[in-house]
């Protein structure tokens, strides 16, 4: 068996077709079906099913690729590892973060992070936080963007930035400068739909409020996103809760309804995950220190928070 060969059988598995994988390895058709015909020989194992179309994956081949997946990430990581040894900066950085994350922390450092790292090409994604995890256990991104504490042994955790909620309020109702937890009407709460991790800490949030466990709520609004939420908010004249980036783009007029928490202020701890074996620890670490130093004019500083856990 050969590096080579991993390659073909995973751009099959990736193409769902071999005509496909052939032309995106370069070789011709009848080779790559060969190499792969070998591999399955010598693993006694056949990886596909060719009488279907598209051509199908075998139980035993679902676990045979996980592996490989694994093994050529892990041949990637030696590379990297030795550019990193030479003080090279260049390769892939794959990043996967949250949606509830991505729009508003994006384009504060991705501009300036290509800039001092032009050899460095992102590929980023938009992923739940469990499809973070999963991804990263089997090396198909390197980064994870995320709220934390996760506590998972098998993953490493670095803290970005504490980043505080705010209460997005379009009733009529008039309200201080500031606003007490336990004085919302949560009857008119929008959330996100189930699998974000920030409908999870609104309603931790929330339960941090005696009036909520009463509440009759007679409408319910699920979105999944977070355009569909502000929109919903607004045309029901109901009220939501945002992270604070979510805040610093908004018209004027808009941002009129945005009203602080009092102490103690509900907050997230945002922050980077990688795999426990992770190497690419000096581009890391400058990506760490990029976002830090591209947040720290937008978002206050306070001691007076209350960390809430994601999920």
């Amino acid at each position: 068996m050969n590096i080579q060969q991993f390659q073909y059988v995973l751009a099959v598995v990736d193409l769902k077709n071999f005509e496909a994988a052939a032309e995106k390895c370069f070789v011709t058709q009848s080779t790559l079906s060969t190499m792969i015909g070998r591999f399955e020989d010598e693993m006694e194992i056949k990886i596909f099913n060719r009488k279907t179309k598209p051509v199908s994956i075998t139980a035993e081949g679902e676990e045979l690729i996980k592996r490989l997946r694994i093994i050529l990430n892990e041949i990637d990581s030696l590379k990297n590892l030795v550019q990193e040894l030479k003080g090279e900066m260049v390769g892939e950085l794959k990043i996967g973060i949250i949606p509830t994350i991505a729009p508003y922390l994006l384009p504060l450092f991705l501009t300036n992070f290509a800039s001092v790292f032009p050899k460095v090409k992102m590929i980023i994604k938009e992923m739940t936080t469990s499809e973070i995890q999963k991804s990263l256990k089997i090396r198909t991104i390197d980064v994870g963007v995320l709220a934390l504490p996760l506590e998972d042994d098998d993953l490493n955790e670095f803290n970005l930035y504490s980043e505080p909620f705010l209460l997005y309020d379009c009733s009529d109702e008039i309200l201080n400068t500031k606003v007490s937890i336990n004085k919302l009407d949560y009857s008119k709460l929008c959330l996100l739909q189930k699998g974000h991790c920030l409908r999870t800490q609104v309603q931790r949030i929330c339960d941090l409020s005696n009036k909520f466990s009463k509440t009759d709520v007679n409408f319910e609004f699920e979105s999944g996103s977070m355009d569909s939420l502000l929109r919903i908010t607004e045309a029901r004249k109901g009220m939501t809760i945002l992270p604070y980036l979510a805040s610093i783009n908004l018209t004027d007029e808009t941002a009129k309804k945005i009203v602080e928490f009092e102490s103690p202020v509900p907050v997230r701890q945002v922050g980077l995950i990688t795999y426990k074996f992770f190497v690419k620890k000096k581009l890391l670490n400058k990506l760490i220190e990029v976002i830090q130093n591209s947040v720290s004019d937008y978002i206050p500083k306070t001691d007076d928070y209350r960390v809430l856990k994601p999920i």
